[in-house]
């Protein structure tokens, strides 16, 4: 079942009976919500098995069946339809229902499930007004709370002992035991790692996530990321992001040594892409002028930050099926200028990430967005307030 197949309609559906809506979330349907019987719903697109409805950030879909009807006459009106939605967002607590109005003559209309973002249209005292399918529907405050964003984690080295390495008192530098820790808390509370194309795609109103998502990355290409942060997410079924430096890498790594830094080769990048998705740290610019140590993605004009930037995705490409697919960017120290992104975006680079404290939320800037670092300091409390969006 492939969504771009679906042909365009303006149909309404009814159900005779409460119908399961679901999403595709990382290839698999997700049961996202529930058609009540004797509803209307609008229609989008249809193919030979599905109909597609709006429903959040994107849509859902709803299999063909003899319960689900086509609907002649929605009614003498069709139902009201919802002004556009803002940029603030819900995540349902539980299964929430979406009422028609808010007096004591409401009726379901929908149901949403739990763990699911929502854009509002606008709050009404106790309730948040939304479109779902076409019309206009209320969901009381108790059943969500309010979306503090989604996290994007940064790390970039780790050893096993850093008390006993130069790197002891480096805020860059974690423990293995700490970042295991961090990734079994994400996979035993019901978070999912996302790769950054539906991170885009949900910023650009494409496509809905549900509540418990985050990023995983990983800036400088260090070879730790292959030895020790590639077996726990493969075993926890997780995904991470390398932004990489193009010009350090070589065919393959230097031997492991947790006295000095190496970067992951051609042949590490090659051997960890079931886990691990390639992205741009600049090729030759994750550099400091000499003597006024401003960064290059600041010192050089916007030709020369393009044109590093295609060279990097060309070298870097080798050792990936797809090297377009390199179209994300992390300042080297998250630093930028209005002519950095003007040449990030002529090199076709369509989102880029800034070393600022923060969660990603709808109407951030996508060449301006924040991160949260983890450091050896931050301790788990730490860390869960930072996906929660409380730090």
């Amino acid at each position: 079942m492939e969504k771009a197949e679906a042909a365009y309609s303006s149909k309404w559906v009814t159900a005779k009976k409460q119908v399961t809506a679901y999403d595709l979330v990382d290839g698999n349907p997700l049961a996202v919500g529930t058609l009540l019987p004797k509803q209307f719903y609008e229609v989008l697109k249809e193919d030979s098995s599905y109909y597609y409805i709006s429903f959040g950030n994107g849509t859902a879909f709803v299999k063909k069946s003899s319960a689900v009807l086509l609907a002649s006459k929605v009614q003498k009106q069709p139902p009201a339809k919802a002004a556009s939605n803002t940029n603030v967002t819900v995540i349902t607590n539980s299964e929430a229902v979406v009422y028609d109005r808010i007096d004591k003559k409401k009726k379901g209309i929908a149901i949403i499930k739990g763990n699911i973002r929502y854009p509002i249209v606008r709050k009404s005292g106790d309730w948040y007004m939304i479109n779902f399918a076409g019309q206009m529907g209320y969901v009381h405050k108790d059943k969500v709370k309010e979306d503090l964003g989604i996290p994007v984690l940064m790390y970039h080295h780790m050893v096993e002992k850093p008390e006993e390495t130069p790197f002891v008192n480096n805020s860059m530098v974690v423990k293995v035991e700490e970042f295991e820790k961090q990734m079994d808390y994400l996979k035993q509370n019901g978070w999912r790692t996302i790769l950054l194309e539906e991170l885009e795609n949900y910023l650009n109103h494409n496509q809905n996530l549900p509540g418990k998502v985050a990023v995983v990355t990983f800036d400088d290409n260090y070879l730790s990321t292959q030895k020790y942060a590639y077996p726990i997410l493969k075993r926890n079924n997780q995904k991470a992001v390398v932004f990489v430096i193009g010009g350090k890498v070589k065919a393959y790594s230097q031997p492991w040594d947790p006295m000095t830094l190496q970067y992951m080769g051609h042949k590490e990048i090659s051997e960890t892409e079931d886990v691990l998705n390639f992205q741009h740290h600049t090729h030759g610019m994750h550099l400091r002028e000499r003597d006024t140590q401003i960064p290059y993605l600041v010192s050089k004009t916007a030709a020369e930050i393009e044109a590093d930037l295609v060279k990097g995705r060309e070298y870097i490409g080798r050792a990936m099926k797809d090297p377009s697919s390199i179209q994300y960017l992390a300042y080297p120290w998250g630093q930028y200028a209005p002519h950095t992104i003007e040449g990030a975006k002529a090199a076709g680079i369509r989102m880029a990430f800034t070393t600022e404290t923060g969660n990603v939320k709808f109407g951030d800037d996508l060449y301006t967005l924040k991160r949260q670092g983890i450091s050896p300091n931050h301790t788990l409390d730490d860390f869960i307030k930072k996906i929660e969006g409380t730090y």
